[in-house]
């Protein structure tokens, strides 16, 4: 940026017709110590010189022949920089001439005859407001790149994921619809598992050095026509030209099948794929992204690794929504129902207790499945307020049975991991108690083993606190997931249900016959009480039998029935 110290340096240029006062006022700026002057005595060279070399100041004479200085000046004004300043040189001092030569743009005015100071001051003012204006418009031009710049880097963010660097999900539905504009290709919508895991041991910035890892490796492994980007979280979307997800699938799961190295720690990493193509699953980019995402969620029920979206997904997804939204109501609309299983000792059949099972009778499409809304209860937490009513609706039946003789029958309730995690639940569970007046020791609370596992030092401290009521404690589908003598030894658990996988093919399996006997070892040693679950037939109860079992439900004895049902059964 131009100084004060510049001025001696400053380009000027002296126009007159008379050569005596170019030499004059040249000798005037040389003897001050201007390095930089030109002279012309005609016009129109004077504009070609001004055209072909930048000044800083034009002393220009208006009276000279062919062409004055107020042409010059309106010339040099169309062809040259707008703000070059001309300070005039005149013998006229008359108020018409000096508002004529400010129309035409001067700045300033010298009259002949000169006075060298007056030349002097007047040209140092002129120049001084020249380099004003100069290191202003440097400024302006430096902020002007500096907003281009920065504009640049905003729209680039815009469009990048700030972790991975990869086109974010803007960049991406942009990509989608260009691709989808010109022609058939796939969509993978990539969801990688672990992350979580890395974050909560090693710190998140542990986590987004794997993100950048997995962007990484993806781009170097896809063909180069392949967009990669980053939809989020830990979620990856893949645009590959064709229909052929199967094979960019299988490039992905290769990427994935190797560990990662950050910074000495070796990390495993999963991943479920989900994948559609355009235009035969649609042309919408957002639609595109959200079948492919659908499929990945069917991938992970069903264990798989790639999963190709399919129009009965979208379907299921659709009865689903409409299933939660329903079923938040069903409570208040009374379309739960409660059967009661029996549970009989296995060698008599004689009842000793029963568990409380679940129904649901929609009013548009009838039953429904408990496989189909209990899990989806789980997962968007309605089954906490419904596990409270099942807890509340069985206790008051239970009651009533041991009002009516029934004092032997022990009732058993399923809670639910999301319903045992409540930290409200023991509040509940003794308020159920006390309002129905049915003895703790009369009540089995059934829960499964991934319950158990996710916090083992808060599952004891409840269960615990169970005990200290009388309600038992069985282990439900027993076998099926995390087995365990630690936590078996360490928990107040009375009871063990084999789950009916292992009993449907006991007469015919060693193997199934083997783990039930284990099992029924395990319990023996622990002081546990075993019942099998799925007891179909009399052969499977025989066998059983045999194999030391002592309790047991299914349908060889009775299938769940409503209370009143149940009742009559009791009856014999």
């Amino acid at each position: 940026m131009p100084t004060v110290a510049d001025l001696p340096t400053a380009s000027i240029l002296v126009v007159d017709d008379n050569p005596a006062n170019v030499a004059l006022l040249c000798a005037m700026l040389e003897a001050d110590g201007y390095t930089n002057v030109s002279s012309e005595t005609r016009p129109d060279r004077a504009l070609q010189l001004a055209a072909e070399k930048a000044f800083d100041l034009v002393l220009l004479d208006i009276n000279m022949p062919g062409m004055d200085g107020f042409e010059v000046m309106e010339r040099l004004r169309v062809s040259v920089e707008a703000y070059l300043p001309v300070i005039v040189l005149t013998a006229q001092s008359d108020p018409e001439t000096r508002m004529r030569a400010l129309g035409a743009g001067a700045r300033d005015f010298l009259t002949k005859p000169f006075d060298r100071l007056e030349v002097l001051h007047r040209i140092r003012n002129t120049l001084e407001a020249r380099l004003f204006y100069r290191a202003r418009r440097e400024q302006a031009v430096e902020l002007e790149q500096q907003v281009v710049a920065r504009t640049a880097d905003l729209v680039r963010m815009a469009r990048q994921d700030p972790i991975t660097g990869l086109p974010n999900r803007r960049a991406l539905r942009e990509e989608l619809a260009e691709h989808v504009a010109t022609g058939v290709g796939s969509l993978l919508f990539l969801a990688a598992r672990g992350i979580t895991r890395v974050n909560d041991a090693l710190g998140y910035h542990m986590g987004e050095e794997v993100l950048r890892a997995c962007g990484k490796r993806l781009i170097e492994a896809l063909p180069p026509e392949a967009v990669v980007g980053a939809w989020g979280g830990s979620q990856f979307v893949i645009i590959g030209p064709g229909a052929d997800a199967g094979t960019l699938s299988h490039v992905v799961a290769k990427v994935f099948g190797q560990p990662f190295e950050i910074e000495g720690n070796e990390l495993l990493l999963e991943c479920v794929i989900g994948s559609c193509r355009f235009p035969a699953d649609g042309t919408d980019p957002d639609r595109l992204v959200q079948r492919a995402a659908l499929a990945v969620f069917h991938g992970s029920r069903q264990g798989g690794r790639h999963q190709p979206f399919t129009r009965e997904m979208e379907e299921d997804a659709n009865q689903r929504l409409a299933l939660e939204r329903d079923m938040r109501t069903a409570v208040r609309n009374e379309q739960f129902s409660l059967h009661y299983q029996p549970k009989v000792m296995l060698r008599d059949s004689t009842p000793m207790g029963m568990e409380a099972l679940l129904r649901w009778q929609h009013p548009e499409i009838g039953s429904v499945s408990p496989a189909t809304f209990v899990p989806l209860a789980e997962e968007t937490g309605a089954i906490v307020s419904i596990g409270q009513w099942v807890m509340n609706a069985a206790c008051d039946e239970a009651a009533a049975l041991r009002r009516a003789g029934h004092t032997d029958l022990k009732l058993a309730v399923n809670v639910s991991g999301r319903q045992f995690d409540e930290p409200d639940l023991m509040r509940q569970l003794r308020a159920t108690l006390d309002r129905t007046g049915l003895p703790g020791d009369a009540l089995e609370v059934e829960i499964t083993e991934t319950v158990l596992v996710n916090d083992i030092g808060r599952a004891k401290k409840v269960l615990t606190a169970m005990r200290d009521m009388g309600v038992t404690i069985a282990i439900d589908d027993f076998g099926t997931g995390y087995s365990s003598l630690a936590y078996l030894r360490q928990l107040p658990i009375n009871t063990l249900k084999i789950d009916q996988s292992f009993v449907r093919t006991v007469h015919e399996s060693a193997d199934q016959q083997a783990i039930v006997r284990a099992i029924v070892a395990l319990a023996d040693s622990l002081s546990l009480a075993v019942v099998a679950e799925g007891v179909e037939t009399a052969e499977h109860a025989a066998f059983l039998d045999t194999l030391g079992c002592l309790y047991a439900q299914g349908y060889h004895f009775a299938r769940p029935m409503p209370a009143d049902a149940f009742r009559g059964w009791l009856q014999g």
